[in-house]
């Protein structure tokens, strides 16, 4: 029986995939299966039932329900010489269409070897007609969409040295002391919030498998009391702002390509939180595909090449592509407050920040905290080659991270903690990639052999781009010092540092001063942790001076697990 997958079947018919898998909920009698690689494919008839589903659609202007209807009572035999009539058409056109696609395939698949054997790259097509046709068929969709000077860019990458020209030193921030007695700054903020000229960017790629968790991070329960997701927690900061501001405030959600659908039937299934779904946008991460050490392109356990999401970094692509940038520039959105979704405790919108920033008229500002500890994960900040920047922990050298000035403190300690203001003019401005950084991975490959392929363990280099890379490209950019208690525990593993039990420790930490900064008394132990886990749902309080505000809703003491919402 001949198969066609859904790239072929939407060729044929000429709609898109995502239309397609629409479509598979409407149409009768309609049952792709899966492949063992479980990808769709489709029978002649499920080809047949789709061409009479677009015709009625699309040429006889039926609704989707009354085309439903009319296939359904074609099959139940109602002007049964027509259906049938009809079906043989669909069935020669397909047949037709199908010869012609093989043979443009055959055409397509000898000039891609060829351009695949000039660059270095032949070996993607070895023991090529011992390969099942699936998999060839998602090799040569995947080279279809090659940039090949990107591939130039990426192995140029790989085989250039980091120069030992490059110098680091420290650099000037905005302390917590001088931001808090910068009220003009605050007001600032506040005004320009409710003006309705922000928006919300969340990047949310992750999936919680270092959590033990089978989902979207986004998606995990963290909060100490409720035990409501991380999303959630975002979608309440969300709406208690709209309403404290009297406005609409956008929030962009980037996901991976392989949580995308997951998060938004997440979204669907939890009503949107309680937002107005119109003000909800999700945009797909960008990929780049993955090399050996020596420069080859690697194969994916499908066929296809094997890809790793971008980065962080790759969210300036994602926006322009996905036509959110043009969206935001249209409705006036001028400076966006990017966080990332493992950090519950984020202060968003934050007007004291957003203040600073736009008083210094700055295109890209950035919070950073004391590091706890030299080693401490955090990108550095400083001066590299004279300009304000940041630099991976892991590109930081033993010498500059452990220096300590005069008076004994470490010079370089103060870390970003990856949330950030953008100015929309300033990422428009924007039109090529962040520089790439890779690191060494050991991932399933898939090696063509005489008997088909086998699956192995491999080496393989992961390129990625950073956000805060962009800093040395923006004018005036702010570096602007928050208290770690307020704003950061994040949540990166299940046991250790950065763990559930860090995030939830310091989620009680932060609600507990608080209630204490309002005159409630909280239990401490011997090691001064609370007794009692508390939260405070962003919809009771977005931020300390509310909750104060509402100091006669609050008890005289914590005597037990306790919830404000």
């Amino acid at each position: 029986m001949k198969y066609y997958s859904i790239g072929e079947v939407s060729e044929i018919l000429k709609i898109k995939t995502h239309v397609l898998r629409y479509w598979e909920r409407e149409v009768p009698f309609l049952g792709p299966q899966k492949s063992k690689s479980g990808r769709r494919i489709y029978t002649n008839r499920d080809v047949q039932l789709l061409f009479r589903f677009k015709y009625l659609t699309q040429i006889k202007k039926y609704t989707v329900q009354g085309a439903r209807q009319k296939i359904w009572d074609d099959m139940r035999g109602t002007k049964s010489s027509a259906a049938v009539k009809i079906m043989e058409l669909r069935t020669e056109l397909v047949d037709i269409l199908s010869k012609l696609r093989n043979r443009r395939s055959k055409n397509m698949e000898r000039e891609l070897k060829d351009s695949m054997l000039s660059i270095g790259q032949g070996h993607l097509f070895d023991y090529w007609d011992k390969r099942d046709k699936l998999k060839r068929d998602k090799l040569i969709g995947d080279l279809e969409k090659l940039d090949v000077s990107l591939l130039g860019v990426l192995t140029q990458r790989l085989g250039k040295k980091e120069s030992n020209t490059l110098t680091f030193k420290p650099v000037g921030y905005v302390s917590i002391e001088e931001s808090r007695k910068d009220k003009e700054a605050l007001n600032l903020g506040k005004e320009f919030i409710s003006s309705g000229k922000t928006a919300f960017l969340t990047v949310a790629g992750g999936q919680g498998s270092r959590l033990g968790f089978n989902g979207p991070k986004g998606t995990f329960k963290i909060s100490p009391v409720r035990r409501v997701s991380l999303f959630q927690i975002f979608a309440e900061k969300l709406f208690s702002a709209n309403r404290i501001y009297s406005t609409d405030i956008p929030w962009l959600i980037m996901t991976s390509r392989a949580n995308y659908d997951e998060t938004v039937d997440y979204f669907k299934k939890m009503n949107y939180f309680g937002l107005d779904s119109k003000s909800i946008h999700f945009f797909k991460q960008g990929m780049l595909p993955s090399l050996y050490p020596d420069g080859r392109l690697v194969l994916s356990e499908d066929g296809g090449i094997f890809q790793n999401p971008n980065g962080h970094g790759g969210v300036i692509k994602a926006l322009h592509d996905s036509g959110i940038m043009l969206f935001l520039t249209k409705n006036g959105i001028e400076e966006i407050f990017y966080f990332q979704v493992d950090n519950p405790l984020v202060q968003v919108p934050d007007p004291l920040f957003l203040g600073i920033h736009l008083k210094r008229e700055s295109e890209m500002s950035s919070k950073v905290i004391k590091k706890a500890f030299p080693e401490e994960k955090l990108g550095t900040i400083g001066l590299i080659n004279g300009k304000p920047g940041v630099i991976e922990y892991s590109d930081l050298d033993k010498d500059t991270m452990y220096s300590r000035g005069t008076d004994g403190n470490l010079l370089f300690n103060q870390g970003s903690i990856a949330v950030h203001i953008l100015n929309v003019g300033f990422l428009n401005g924007i039109k090529k990639n962040l520089p790439f950084h890779f690191a060494r991975k050991k991932v399933k490959t898939l090696k063509p052999t005489e008997e088909g392929a086998d699956l192995r363990e491999e080496e393989v280099i992961k390129f990625e781009m950073f956000i805060f890379d962009a800093v040395p490209e923006a004018k005036n950019p702010v570096f602007f010092e928050t208290e770690r208690r307020e704003e950061f525990a994040p949540l990166k593993n299940k046991t250790g540092i950065d763990s559930i039990t860090t995030c939830l420790a310091g989620q009680i930490e932060k609600y507990s001063g608080w209630l204490e900064a309002a005159g409630v008394e909280v239990p401490r132990d011997n090691d001064n942790k609370p007794v009692y886990p508390v939260e405070i749902s962003p919809v009771f309080a977005l931020d300390r001076e509310i909750l104060i505000t509402r100091k006669g809703e609050l008890p005289a003491k914590i005597k037990k697990e306790t919830l404000f919402a």
